[in-house]
């Protein structure tokens, strides 16, 4: 189960020095490493002379406590906690007790989103940090456009600087990325003195394919390996998700899962300041994108037989958030002992790896267990370095006095792992139960070829991978390029705009001279899908589409155009969509390729599987989602304390105006709650959620009932809408009791 700990988001802040020099270019101390950047290279910076903050520069955020992290703040703009003075900007936090005799805790944090962002370059700060338990100061950077590659951790984030209040002389600077959420941290300690009573200089000095970490010109971490994707889908091309404009924050948390919470030690007054000098970006010129990922070693298969080793010291006993017990083992046996169960499934959790999991083989797991009364356990393969998702899933079982034998066959769909791990979890299960766990094996036992079925649905619902051309080498993975006409067939990347692009020398082609295909696409019989894609060309022309008994001829012109076509096909067939697309002396676009189901919301019955739908989980939530049985089965430990924390959803549904549409939710819960779902604008831009359908509460209980709701739409057309079925807090009520919720079906149909 999740155990790690959370820096996403993370925060800013300092205190007070008078009369500090403000030197002015990089590294310019003795003894500190040379930089490729100079004064010359100076594009932007803030040294906080004026007196009051620069709103044509910087913005000010506004949360509530609890917003990430579960940090106490809340930020707003006030002149108390954000200030100029004396050429220092000023972050204070700030301790309230209120007329109920509660305590509320306020702080600053300001960034340039929209005003001030950045691709490559050096960026650093001089700076000092606030001292006391709970702090947690940061220096770091968001994308200025964070959905261009997904929400947290897809997006990226670069934490240049942060530093626990309680330790001051020690500081981390992280990236973040994933999906699932990966990081790489570095660490510099000084050697004496600390980062709250001097002024020292933060820096990160970002360049495609690499990220290097600076300290007062001491360079302490080079970072050249990460990744972003989405959950079932492909890799995108290497340097992403940091090749993209990101923005600078500077704020202090006060209290979180990180650095903890103030306690009677804490000061408010100045030792609580983050004080900033100045911040300065430098950047070249140009830069050389055409980078490549550091290869790996490739993760090798384990010797025949059982994975899992006897071994005494290969068992790891763990507790967290108040568990407590101990573990035994003999020869293999596990005997697993419980005093306090925690509120959490992985309070008691006895673990073994790493171990490798090969993508494409199949194993079996089994083991004999039993226990001194009936009581409930989970296991699962975990993958601790790939944000704990699950090879295999959480798996509940019911153990009792007599010995039960459990055996399960699973195939590894993901990427190769060498550092998988078996997990048993005994946390908030309502009871103490001693578990007795003997004859456990994890075997291979064969292989897979999982291309052998053709192209996979994609979690969209789309058959076509890589239709948005920026997955893979050259970003053109599962494309085949014929090019019998000499022309150069590349994908474009200005300002993060990607277009497959085939440029033709003059002469005369056939159209087929160039084709870009893509083949082993299994099309199920009997059903209507919708095959679109956007194309232009540098002057009028023409290209041809082929897919199956599907055959047109589209007209191209010099601006972007959207083309749809209807096919239908009786039979289940395996075929290739091909764009042959040479035309002699012009260059031709094309993207966003989509072969999809002609529905209006797909994959609604869940027969396959997750297709189209993904889990919003935040991070003050715990849970996951799996299909079973044409169902999707949301198991929620904990909620989070607003609503929308766990949501299931489903993107790019287009809503038509004046038009009327019917919803129908078929669901049931083994806890009896409130779910609420919704038809609403995306928001992820300007934070307009606009509910199209209203939002909807449904009451659920362990009986499956059918929820039914039509509405007009009354808003201007939107191909964008959001599906949301909402799962979290319950009447701003945090549910933190194990619970699932079942969603059997959900329809959008129009009616007349």
């Amino acid at each position: 189960m999740k155990l790690f700990r959370l820096t996403a988001l993370a925060l800013a802040s300092a205190s007070v020095l008078i009369g500090c020099s403000k030197p002015s270019a990089p590294n310019a101390a003795g003894g500190q490493e040379s930089s490729g950047y100079t004064d010359a290279d100076l594009v932007w910076s803030d040294d906080f002379n004026g007196d009051r903050l620069n709103e044509k520069n910087w913005n000010y955020e506004f949360h509530e406590p609890g917003w990430v992290n579960n940090e106490l703040q809340s930020y707003d703009d006030s002149k108390e906690n954000t200030y100029v003075k004396d050429g220092f900007l000023v972050i204070q936090p700030l301790k309230k007790i209120n007329d109920d005799g509660s305590v509320s805790y306020t702080s600053g944090r300001v960034n340039t989103q929209g005003k001030h962002a950045f691709t490559y370059g050096r960026i650093e700060a001089r700076l000092k940090v606030p001292t006391g338990q709970g702090y947690l100061p940061a220096f770091w950077m968001m994308p200025d456009d964070e959905s261009f590659y997904g929400q947290w951790p897809k997006c990226g984030e670069i934490d240049i600087m942060e530093v626990l209040g309680h330790e001051t002389d020690t500081l981390y600077g992280t990236l973040h990325f994933g999906e699932p959420h990966s990081q790489d941290q570095g660490t510099y300690k000084l050697a004496s003195g600390n980062f709250a009573d001097e002024f020292h200089v933060f820096a990160v000095e970002w360049e495609p394919g690499e990220m290097r970490l600076y300290c007062d010109g001491i360079k302490y971490k080079t970072i050249n390996d990460w990744y972003t994707k989405r959950p079932g889908f492909g890799e995108v091309t290497y340097p992403a998700p940091f090749d993209q404009p990101f923005y600078v924050i500077f704020n202090v948390a006060v209290g979180g899962n990180w650095p903890g919470y103030p306690d009677e030690t804490t000061p408010f007054d100045e030792r609580a300041q983050m004080v900033v000098d100045y911040v300065k970006v430098y950047q070249k010129k140009s830069y050389d994108e055409n980078v490549e990922k550091p290869s790996k070693a490739v993760v090798a298969d384990s010797a025949a037989g059982n994975m899992i080793v006897e071994d005494k010291d290969k068992w790891t006993f763990l507790t967290a958030q108040g568990g407590d017990g101990r573990l035994e083992v003999n020869n293999g046996n596990l005997d697993i002992y419980s005093v306090s169960d925690g509120p959490v499934e992985y309070a008691v959790q006895v673990v073994q790896g790493p171990f490798p999991m090969i993508k494409g083989n199949v194993y079996r797991y089994s083991f004999d267990a039993s226990a001194d009364e009936e009581r409930t356990i989970i296991s699962t393969v975990s993958a601790p370095e790939r944000g704990w998702i699950r090879y295999f899933p959480d798996t509940k079982v019911t153990v009792n006095k007599d010995v039960q034998h459990f055996t399960w066959d699973f195939t590894m769909k993901d990427d190769s792992d060498a550092d998988a791990r078996l997990e048993y979890n005994l946390g908030s299960q309502n009871s103490l139960a001693t578990v007795h766990v003997s004859n456990i094996k994890l075997e291979k036992i064969g292989e897979v070829d999982l291309a052998a079925n053709g192209m996979s649905l994609l979690p969209d619902g789309n058959m076509i991978h890589n239709g948005q051309f920026q997955e893979g080498k050259g970003r053109l993975e599962s494309w085949d390029i014929t090019n019998d006409a000499g022309a150069d067939v590349s994908v474009t990347n200005v300002k993060g705009v990607r277009e497959l692009k085939i440029s033709c020398p003059k002469g005369n082609f056939a159209s087929d001279a160039v084709m870009v295909s893509q083949k082993g696409l299994s099309i199920p019989g009997d059903r209507e899908f919708i095959l679109s894609f956007d194309a232009h060309a540098s002057k009028g022309s023409s290209i041809d589409v082929e897919l199956g008994e599907l055959k047109e001829t589209v007209k191209l012109d010099k601006k972007t155009n959207h083309y749809e076509f209807v096919y239908k096909n009786d039979l289940p067939i395996k075929t290739v969509l091909v764009f042959k697309a040479a035309v002699a002396g012009a260059d031709v676009f094309i993207d966003n390729v989509r072969f999809k189901e002609n529905a209006i919301l797909l994959n609604g019955g869940f027969e396959n599987g997750m297709a189209a739908w993904e889990l919003y989980s935040h991070e003050n939530a715990d849970s996951e989602v799996k299909a079973v049985n044409n169902a999707a089965i949301v198991s929620i430990n904990k909620t989070g304390d607003m609503d929308w924390m766990v949501q299931l959803k489903q993107s790019n549904i287009l809503l038509e105006k004046g038009k009327n549409y019917r919803v129908k939710v078929s669901a049931k819960s083994d806890k009896d709650r409130k779910i609420m779902w919704a038809l609403q604008r995306d928001g992820s831009g300007d934070n307009d959620w606009t509910p199209y359908s209203g939002t909807l509460v449904l009451d659920v209980t362990s009986a499956s009932q059918t929820f039914e709701h039509v509405f007009s739409m009354d808003y201007e057309t939107d191909p964008k809408v959001i599906f949301t079925i909402s799962m979290g807090a319950v009447d701003g009520t945090q549910l933190n009791d194990s619970h699932r919720v079942i969603i059997e079906s959900v329809s959008v149909e129009e009616v007349k």
